[in-house]
């Protein structure tokens, strides 16, 4: 508080309250303009989910479960890369010699994502493993990568490892926060069902994936939190490579 002089109020006395005054203003604006970045964002945050086990064959939702729109992404030279339901999943399947990727992305929660997951298997294939991915960003645009601004979150699974990572913005190389082998490398028979989970809450993000618990600490994942979640499948060979497939995923805003 600023305690204004209630005696003579000289030009030296003025000055001086009008110093103090200014003084102020400039320090709170600071202080809002550096905590922008780093502050959570609001409490009304909503859950989003898509289940597609029960889904007919055919192009992919526009939307999620309750209503919520979808941003869908692929690359764009392989017509193979439009996403799609195959037998109650949602998979693509590119037909490249080189690397493809398609994204299934959430309206903005209206909240920093707290916890995500998704249940998916690996169909075969006669060359490397895909990869599925999860990430929380601070937005989205119809663009590949979709992801706008930094990502505070990344996860990368594929059938013999994972791995997590930050970026500062959409122009900025990846930072690999931790990463690890499975146990027993995971099925590529299209068949056997994984579920990875991540519950964020501030700067820990607790990784469960089959046969890892994982408890992560790093000043990145609040500083840089977003409250839009991309769900994503990648392939380095897209002709060869074994496939991810989602039956099921899911994000939400608010806490559990």
């Amino acid at each position: 508080m600023i305690t204004l002089n209630t005696g003579r109020r000289d030009g030296t006395a003025v000055q001086g309250t009008f110093a103090l005054v200014l003084a102020g203003i400039v320090a709170v604006t600071l202080w809002w303009g550096f905590l922008r970045e780093n502050a959570p964002m609001g409490t009304a945050g909503i859950r989003v989910q898509a289940d597609f086990t029960a889904m007919s064959d055919g192009p992919a939702p526009d939307h999620f479960d309750g209503g919520q729109p979808a941003t869908m992404v692929v690359s764009p030279d392989d017509p193979g890369d439009q996403l799609r339901i195959q037998r109650g999943r949602l998979t693509y399947q590119p037909t490249t010699q080189h690397t493809a990727a398609a994204y299934f992305s959430s309206p903005d929660l209206g909240s920093s994502v707290k916890s995500m997951g998704a249940r998916f298997v690996f169909q075969p294939g006669s060359g490397a493993g895909g990869a599925i991915g999860l990430a929380v960003s601070r937005g989205i645009d119809k663009r590949v990568p979709p992801v706008v601004g930094s990502v505070s979150i990344h996860l990368v699974v594929t059938p013999i490892n994972w791995n997590i990572s930050v970026v500062r913005t959409d122009r900025a190389p990846q930072e690999v926060v931790a990463a690890d082998s499975f146990p027993q490398p995971l099925r590529r028979d299209g068949q056997t069902v994984y579920e990875a989970r991540l519950t964020i809450d501030g700067a820990q993000v607790t990784v469960d994936l089959p046969g890892v618990h994982k408890v992560l600490t790093d000043p990145r994942f609040s500083e840089w939190q977003g409250s839009f979640v991309t769900f994503e499948l990648f392939s380095n060979n897209g002709a060869t490579d074994s496939i991810g497939a989602f039956d099921k995923f899911w994000a939400t805003g608010k806490r559990d």
